[in-house]
């Protein structure tokens, strides 16, 4: 499977729309500044690293991330019950659909 079939939208949405679950349900977490926030978070952590790998292996690219992201992922993971990481996972879920909405476009233009 040629790599632009594997980031397909079809192919990436089920990430994305996990994401948007997760993210709903962390949202009320903070809110009521429940303790289930590290839980849900961790959770959100194991999807976006699923993601990144699917997308590594699609990219035949290792070092395929968005800016600074393995410092801000430990950044998530030493203080995953704050606000902050919360904030900085769905900002790295943000920057990756973009990036992948242009590398899609990449590869299109590269097939035609």
């Amino acid at each position: 499977m040629k790599s632009s079939q594997k980031l397909t939208k079809e192919q990436l949405a089920p990430y994305f729309l996990e994401w948007l679950r997760i993210t709903t349900e962390l949202a009320n977490l903070h809110e009521q500044r429940s303790k289930q926030t590290k839980v849900t978070i961790q959770e959100g952590l194991e999807l976006y690293q699923r993601l990144l790998s699917h997308c590594r292996d699609a990219l035949q690219d290792d070092g395929f991330e968005p800016l600074n992201g393995s410092e801000r992922l430990t950044f998530i993971k030493t203080s995953s019950g704050t606000y902050a990481a919360y904030r900085q996972l769905d900002e790295l879920f943000t920057e990756l659909k973009k990036i992948l909405a242009r590398k899609r476009i990449e590869l299109k233009r590269l097939n035609d």
